[in-house]
């Protein structure tokens, strides 16, 4: 009697395809880091993260076959990888938020397991099917950077060179950073091909390691030069040549590379020494303030952090401690500070042990231990786990160092019941953050602008800040909302909004409102002067025409000229802040509304929020706040004012509160 063929290699082939399939499309739709976040492709999305597990699954139970598995340190490393995010998850204060996003995380350890238990189908040559796997992700990889060169060049079409660097290559993915994580992880991994291959196969993976070096150029980032540096020196540790050999190469690679970050005008600025007194670099602002951020994030939760892909939510809670920067992100733009702050020191132990086991397995397969290494220094100055190229891709160069167990199959079905947990997890609890539809909802009725859909918007602002009380967003609209009903609620709702985005342009407008509403002149018109230390143009509003704020100017005025004496006392006097402070003592000084042409009132528009909340199918929220100013007067000029957020967003809190203003 014949024994029916087990369905399993039929089952784990679709999977492939399928995953590899969701992949390329999850990669290749421009803006493909934020556009898979929107219907129908975050189903899309969703197919690629879930097909490694499904397939690890089907693996693990397979009696005919078992699954291999790596070596003992390498399957417990992965599967303590796994525990930390799913428990850093389940331990998240949003925890089905949490569970959600630590889809990429999971998926990337499954990867991980299906891939080298691929590598070990031709028992009779590894090292082709190490060829194999390393053909097939260059050739991935070249494709999306072809692809985005392609679109990129197409964009710029009619423009210059300058023209088109200073715009940067942010395609497919829809961020420069990300085109050059790409890069970094192709140009290693095309080199090793070009070294291997002969003939046509050599002139392809020469034009592939071609197109990851544009790619870089193109995208202009100075982490990705620091990237590339560390891939020229790891292949050069690599290499067997003579320390002469290795000096010439050095020297010729350090040249060209210095070449290259000078030939691209933003990477150029990394030999530029700004003066003192220069107005501050924003990315610089940003990432310093990120950093600051992740820090205090992991010290009040050390051990699993606030969980994956939690950082927008936890985030605004940290925002006024800051110098500046955005007033909410997606991620901190490292990924040591990420794992600290989502996964907390067990994320950070699990990320060492992983580097230790590649150190001492680079031999195995070089061109993945180079291209790690130069992802691995790319990835200090920005964090890419959460697109599923980039996750899946590191775990697939992981597989490839990645040493053969001496028992074998032994504990597979062990990994299988960990992937079905983390399967369980993810889609029977995660879910997306039920708040910001809450609050599109309350802005869309709030837009109607009548008694009933304003009264619909506050209910479900309310209802929203029940779920998560640390919204900017909320608080900020649901003040405008109640400034004329219910003065004292919207001063509390203000001042939440002040406290999470102090440079929030019109909150302490709002602020100063609420407390006039209640006949509290003198709180109101210090609330009125931080909103024009906040925002200098603000002194030019049509908004002082109103002729009960019109009352409060001249008390108004005479706080900002105090306030920016106190300043002058407490800034160094060579900064950029410093050097600001006579140019709004003057326009402080001149006439109550200068003369100006037409007015302007428009409301504000919250593009990145859908972004920041994974959720593209929502709305573009719109604020209640109506913001209103004069286009210059014919034949004139608008004064040169520093733009909102010149001010430290500590100085501002303090200026509000009446408190010492902190040192330099």
């Amino acid at each position: 009697m014949t024994r029916a063929a087990s369905p399993a290699p039929m089952l784990v082939g679709a999977l492939r395809v399928a995953g590899l399939g969701g992949l390329a499309a999850t990669s290749c739709v421009y803006p493909a880091a934020t556009r898979m976040y929107a219907w129908p492709w975050i189903g899309v999305y969703a197919a690629a993260l879930l097909c490694p597990s499904l397939l690890v699954v089907v693996r693990a139970f397979d009696r005919n076959r078992p699954l291999v598995l790596p070596a003992r340190a390498w399957t417990a490393t992965a599967l303590a990888t796994a525990g930390t995010v799913l428990v850093s998850a389940l331990a998240s204060p949003y925890r089905a938020t949490s569970l959600l996003w630590s889809a990429p995380l999971l998926a990337a350890i499954a990867q991980f397991f299906a891939v080298f238990d691929w590598l070990q189908t031709d028992a009779s040559n590894p090292p082709r099917r190490r060829r194999q796997v390393l053909a097939g992700l260059t050739g991935f990889l070249a494709a999306l950077a072809a692809f985005g060169l392609a679109g990129w060049l197409l964009g710029r079409f009619g423009g210059g060179l300058t023209e088109a660097l200073a715009a940067r290559n942010d395609r497919p993915l829809g961020h420069s950073n990300y085109t050059a994580g790409l890069a970094l992880l192709l140009i290693p991994c095309a080199a090793a091909g070009a070294l291997i291959h002969l003939g046509i196969a050599r002139i392809t993976s020469w034009l592939a390691t071609g197109l990851g070096l544009a790619a870089l150029f193109s995208s202009g980032s100075r982490g990705g030069a620091i990237g590339l540096a560390m891939t020229g020196m790891a292949a050069l540790g690599l290499a067997r040549f003579s320390k002469r050999t290795t000096w010439l190469l050095g020297s010729i690679c350090a040249v060209a590379g210095l070449a290259f970050v000078a030939a691209n005008p933003r990477t150029r600025t990394m030999f530029e020494t700004p003066a003192a007194n220069a107005a501050p670099n924003l990315s610089n602002v940003q990432r310093s303030a990120m950093l600051t951020a992740g820090g205090r994030m992991g010290l009040d939760r050390p051990l699993f952090g606030w969980g994956p892909g939690t950082t927008p939510l936890v985030y605004p809670q940290y925002r006024a401690g800051l110098t500046g920067g955005a007033e909410n992100v997606l991620q901190l733009h490292s990924t040591p500070a990420q794992l600290w702050a989502e996964l907390g020191g067990a994320g950070v132990a699990v990320a060492l042990a992983w580097l230790g086991l590649g150190a001492l397995a680079v031999r195995r397969e070089p061109a993945a231990a180079v291209a790690l290494a130069g992802y691995g220094a790319f990835a200090l100055f920005d964090w890419q786990l959460d697109v599923p190229v980039f996750a899946l891709g590191v775990a697939t160069l992981g597989a490839l160092l990645a040493p053969v167990s001496v028992g074998g199959s032994a504990g597979g079905r062990g990994v299988g019941v960990v992937a079905m947990a983390c399967l369980a997890a993810v889609v029977g609890l995660g879910q997306r953050d039920p708040a910001p539809l809450l609050n599109s909802r309350a802005l869309t009725a709030a837009a109607a602008r009548t008694p009933e859909g304003e009264a619909q918007a506050v209910g479900l602002f309310q209802d929203s800040l029940a779920l998560n009380p640390d919204q900017e967003i909320a608080h900020f609209n649901l003040g405008w909302l109640l400034v004329t009903a219910d003065p004292t609620a919207a001063e509390n709702h203000f001042l939440a909004a002040a406290r999470l985005v102090p440079d929030k342009g019109g909150v302490y407008f709002g602020l100063g409102l609420a407390r006039l509403n209640q006949g509290r002149h003198d709180p109101a018109t210090r609330a009125l002067a931080v909103e024009i230390l906040n925002d200098p143009a603000f002194l030019a509003s049509p908004w002082w025409r109103h002729p009960t704020v019109a009352t409060l100017r001249p008390a108004t005025i005479a706080r900002v000229q105090a306030q920016l004496q106190q300043l002058q006392r407490v800034l160094p006097v060579d900064s950029w802040a410093a050097a600001q402070l006579p140019l709004v003592a003057a326009a402080v000084g001149a006439t109550p509304v200068p003369a100006a042409g037409e007015e302007r009132a428009y409301r504000r528009e919250r593009t990145g929020y859908p972004v920041l909340m994974r959720n593209l199918d929502l709305p573009t929220p719109v604020d209640v706040f109506v913001i209103r100013e004069y286009t210059p007067a014919p034949g004139t000029t608008a004064p040169a004012l520093p733009a909102k957020g010149w001010l430290p967003s500590p100085r501002l809190l303090a200026l509000l509160e009446g408190t010492d203003l902190p040192p330099p």
